[in-house]
């Protein structure tokens, strides 16, 4: 799922408010700023990444932009303080990507946490 930041409107350090796990957020915000073009680049026609050199949007980028936009797709979230504006189009059903890798393994780490548990 994209997320609703772009260049001129990079995601904030700190969590919106309602962000499932804000030390995370603090990492994905982090590599999603190091994954954008230099500010020489950003005009150019085909800009690199400044972390990677890769050509942008490089996958890394696109990947944490999908983690947070996965962050801030969480039902009950205050749209606008995610993105200080308006809200985010919705995506239809349709569109909707396969949940990334990270939250699957976090929701198996979990199921498993709670089966340790009440084993116990």
């Amino acid at each position: 799922m994209r997320s609703p930041y772009t260049l001129d409107n990079p995601p904030p350090d700190e969590p919106p408010s309602g962000v499932p796990v804000p030390s995370l957020w603090r990492v994905q915000a982090r590599w999603w700023k190091r994954h954008t073009p230099a500010l020489d680049q950003r005009s150019t026609r085909r800009p690199v990444c400044g972390h990677c050199l890769q050509a942008w949007p490089c996958h890394s980028w696109a990947c944490w932009d999908g983690q947070l936009g996965e962050a801030v797709g969480v039902p009950g979230l205050d749209a606008e303080a995610v993105s200080g504006a308006a809200a985010p189009r919705p995506v239809p059903e349709s569109r909707m990507s396969e949940p990334s890798p990270i939250s699957v393994r976090a929701r198996q780490l979990a199921a498993g946490q709670r089966h340790q548990k009440s084993a116990a």
